[in-house]
């Protein structure tokens, strides 16, 4: 039997249509899955930030459950966090912290603000070529964090405190970040709360200064170098730990430079690990806690902090200063030097008038931190503990010099992550000395660096949450 056109053309067409609306799901579903289509106009800033002030409701209800509902599938212009990077990471879901901490020193920022300042930071600028080189020097951290007891305070403030089981957790969650950071590195604006100081810290900066020395005294090599006496002490004294002696029954202050350098207290006792060429080089040793000697064959042995002596510190240059004899804008280690260089007789009685005294100990292993780890150039910061957890994971920003055959030509800015794992006599309140490396090549960086720089202590939204 023959159907006539007419009969077949209805149920035809309506197949044909059919057909047609199937294709344009497919492709509509398509688009969504790659993120190609946005239900709004706005700008991943503009949208991130609609959608935290919506989050933050939302998680604040569900913040006391632990176990949290998979974030729905959404365009990134619409999400704070963008689905398809939580769903690659094995980490839990963002959740926002029902409150936020703020004290006196330290005040959070919005997810917004957070996010601004996250794509303000370069590592590159500070010679690292991924997040991943990160690696080694946050498990430094960690691997001293680990070993503080979890529930006691690494920072206490009016208002404010948080555990060391906070910053173990913060530099865990950081961890398992670093294999994302380099494709996607908004995962630490998101995923973190950003606390911004509220007064800008002064930078310092320091280095490992590099000297000739001998393990043998000999012509040249004459300046003795001092390990730790067995005599020191460290413990509670009229009611504070301080540095001391025992003579006689008595408990006295150790002894300070002018007596090690002048009075020769010390030697004939054993003590020298090493012979300077340079006094002063010794004294600047001291100041930056660590260095390396280059030894007549060419070799060199690295010295590291060993103890002090307990008294406070002063700057040779400003000591020079206060005599007339330096001006306030010559006062670097290598103005001190020429001038001693011209009146050498009056050495050893100025360099006397800063009591402080450091004692060293021969290794051939890097510089090291308060931590008991090595330190990582254009990373680790010296800190007050009491003011920044050490080994708390923090940002910064600040200009430092640039040097060139000796001397520091101009400034660059260096913005990326930094390591509190070092603590200095000097350093105190908002106040961190940035690690420049080692060897006299970065000495004209690391000793011109005076400037305000930008610091954030950065702890995980899950350590603010679960504690």
């Amino acid at each position: 039997m023959h159907l006539c056109y007419d009969d077949i053309r209805e149920p035809l067409w309506r197949a044909v249509r059919l057909l047609l609306a199937a294709a344009c799901l497919a492709a509509l579903l398509s688009c969504v899955r790659a993120g190609t289509v946005r239900t709004s106009g706005a700008g991943p800033v503009e949208a991130r930030a609609v959608a935290a002030d919506a989050a933050v409701v939302d998680d604040a209800a569900a913040a006391a459950d632990d176990e949290v509902a998979d974030v729905p599938d959404a365009a990134e212009g619409t999400c704070l966090y963008r689905a398809e990077a939580v769903g690659r990471l094995t980490l839990r879901p963002v959740r926002e912290p029902a409150t936020i901490p703020a004290c006196d020193m330290f005040f959070p920022l919005s997810n917004v603000e957070g996010a601004q300042n996250m794509a303000r930071l370069d590592i590159r600028s500070q010679g690292l070529d991924s997040w991943r080189a990160l690696e080694s020097p946050v498990q430094r951290s960690l691997e001293y964090a680990l070993n503080m007891p979890a529930d006691e305070p690494a920072l206490a403030r009016p208002g404010m405190s948080l555990t060391w089981g906070q910053v173990v957790r913060s530099l865990t969650e950081f961890l398992d970040l670093l294999p994302h950071l380099d494709a996607d590195p908004d995962l630490l604006a998101e995923r973190f709360v950003w606390f911004g100081m509220r007064q800008k810290p002064l930078m310092t900066g320091y280095y490992t200064p590099e000297i000739e020395a001998s393990l043998e005294k000999r012509p040249g090599y004459e300046f003795p170098i001092y390990g730790v006496p067995e005599d020191l002490r460290y413990g509670p004294v009229r009611g504070s730990n301080r540095f001391y002696r025992v003579e006689k029954g008595r408990v006295l202050p150790y002894w300070k430079r002018g007596e090690v350098d002048v009075d020769k207290v010390l030697a004939g006792r054993g003590l020298e690990i090493a012979w300077a060429k340079d006094p002063v080089d010794v004294f600047y040793m001291q100041v930056e806690g660590c260095g390396r000697l280059r030894l007549p064959d060419g070799t060199t042995r690295n010295v590291l902090y060993g103890a002090k002596n307990g008294h406070g510190f002063r700057s040779l240059g400003r000591i020079l200063n206060a005599r007339g004899l330096l001006p306030r804008e010559h006062l670097a280690k290598e103005d001190v030097k020429e001038y001693f260089a011209k009146h050498p007789e009056r050495m050893f009685e100025l360099m006397a008038e800063n009591r402080s005294y450091v004692f060293f100990r021969l290794e051939d292993s890097p510089p090291e931190g308060t931590i008991g780890k090595p330190l990582t150039p254009m990373v680790s910061l010296a800190t007050d503990r009491k003011l920044l957890p050490l080994g708390s994971l923090l940002a910064f920003e600040a200009e430092i010099p640039e040097a060139r055959d000796g001397r520091a030509t101009g400034k660059r800015k260096v913005a990326g992550i930094g390591l509190a794992q070092d603590t200095g006599t000097a350093i105190q309140g908002p106040h961190v000395d940035y690690y420049i490396g080692e060897g006299n090549a970065v000495a004209p960086i690391a000793s011109n660096i005076k400037t305000e720089a930008t610091v954030y202590l950065l702890i995980s939204k899950e350590a603010l949450i679960n504690g």
